[in-house]
């Protein structure tokens, strides 16, 4: 199958400027039809070679580590992932990733049941509602990944047969290339996720053997410390269901730890991909700047219009696929800090639970506010190189940069939670808004909680 990039070049110059109008001329939110395809192919001429993926700067070749490593933790079951070539990527129901998800959203099914179930016993309230909502979130990502994940192979051959144009000249490479930011941001939110965790569970531990030795001297007792005693007491709601047994506990550690990267991995694959998208932008806002003060041809216009369509089409291609990712990350978000602001004024027993409160609660707050400006920038760097578009010379000036500025000024190029909202920065503020506005209401409601105190210790 020809692709538009083929097209162009198999046609004459009039030919090829009246098929790229009637190109632009519809609307900008259409996915291009090559998406629907489920078996994309590379369009390249017969005596062109195919390009050397693994040295190119192209996004496949940034994002696939963490995608790898994800696949560890039940997410993303795709075959052939690790191959520098994205015609490689495969997705099939019989695969070994396919069984891992499988086993690890029954896995989280049974904690989430077993978590209804406790609730239920004792009460629900807006402070224990939050494991169930956690479960919940992961279990829901876990499906998601799973659509995602079949539109993946389609969808990275587009990306990277767009994107090949920005490999070499007339654009010119950043200083920091894409594989160098999509690795610094992964690493940095894996870091403090981990962190994050780490920080829970000797939190955890260590108000578990405070608890025992303080009650055990009050009832003159010899202080006894085990891991079948700590595990049952902070997974009782498993426990109720299932005997202990050291597998078990240990298992049920594990399940915990996918689970907590599940739930981080929603906003760093949302990252990876704005920053992939945000820097083809930015390469055609550097070629459009370098243009500046000199007399350019009508044909370098058109170029750079028809490579600015491509990218709107290809980010609506990526919108389309992930947009339930967006919807779910940013309700996740938006339930998590509510719940963490609302916790703010709670007494706590030991220092190390305010240490672990307070890195919890910035790193979620930090990571949110990551996640908007990253997308966000997509729609930033789409809009800078209307600044010297609107300063070409009368020489230069021609109707191809009438239309491209009139198509960055009223197309809005920005991800989206299925149409309801686009990740800007004009909507980060909003969302703050709404966060201090619910905030300012729960905690009316939540006064006579905050009042009560601490529970006895040795209860």
């Amino acid at each position: 199958m020809e692709g538009p990039a083929l097209n162009a070049r198999k046609t004459g110059p009039k030919r090829r400027h009246e098929s790229l109008l009637r190109t632009l001329a519809q609307p900008a939110n259409t996915v291009p039809k090559l998406a629907d395809k489920t078996h994309l192919e590379f369009n390249v001429i017969t005596s062109e070679k195919l390009p050397e993926y693994a040295r190119l700067d192209i996004f496949h070749r940034a994002v696939y580590p963490f995608m790898f490593l994800a696949q560890c933790f039940a997410v993303m079951p795709l075959t052939g992932i690790r191959e520098p070539n994205p015609r490689r990527v495969r997705f099939t129901y019989k695969s070994l990733p396919m069984v891992v998800t499988l086993t690890f959203i029954a896995a989280a099914l049974m904690m989430e049941l077993a978590m209804l179930k406790h609730l239920l016993q004792i009460g629900i309230n807006a402070k224990n509602f939050v494991g169930l909502v956690f479960f919940g979130c992961v279990l829901l990502a876990c499906v998601v990944f799973i659509r995602l994940a079949r539109r993946w192979p389609p969808l990275i051959r587009y990306w990277t047969r767009t994107e090949l144009v920005f490999t070499r000249a007339p654009y010119e490479m950043p200083k920091r290339n894409l594989y160098r930011r999509v690795q610094l941001a992964g690493m940095m939110i894996i870091g403090l996720s981990l962190g994050e965790h780490a920080m829970y569970q000797v939190s955890a531990i260590l108000s578990y053997k405070r608890r025992v030795n303080l009650c055990s001297a009050a009832a003159n007792i010899t202080a006894v410390t085990s891991f079948e005693d700590y595990i049952t007491l902070n997974y009782d709601y498993v426990f109720q269901w299932l005997p202990y047994s050291p597998i078990i506990a240990s298992l049920i550690l594990l399940i915990n730890g996918a689970c907590t990267f599940v739930w981080n991995y929603m906003d760093l694959f949302i990252m990876m991909v704005s920053k992939g998208l945000a820097y083809r932008f930015e390469q055609i806002t550097a070629r459009i700047r370098k243009l500046e003060h000199e007399e350019v041809a009508e044909s370098t216009f058109i170029e750079i219009r028809e490579h600015y369509v491509k990218m709107c089409e290809l980010l609506e291609y990526v919108d389309s696929s992930m947009s339930s990712l967006i919807l779910l990350s940013c309700v996740n978000n938006l339930y998590f800090v509510c719940y963490q602001l609302l916790n703010v004024f709670n007494k706590l027993r030991w220092p190390i639970n305010y240490v672990y409160f307070w890195y919890s609660l910035l790193y979620l707050i930090g990571r949110t506010a990551f996640v908007f400006l990253t997308a966000a920038d997509i729609n930033e760097e789409s809009k800078r190189g209307l600044g010297v578009l609107r300063r070409v010379s009368s020489k230069s000036w021609c109707v191809e940069v009438e239309r491209l500025i009139f198509q960055m000024t009223t197309q809005t190029v920005a991800l989206s939670g299925k149409k309801f909202y686009f990740l800007t920065r004009r909507l980060l503020f909003g969302m703050a808004g709404t966060i201090v506005t619910y905030e300012l209401v729960l905690l009316q409601f939540d006064e006579p909680n905050r009042r009560k105190g601490l529970l006895p210790l040795c209860a």
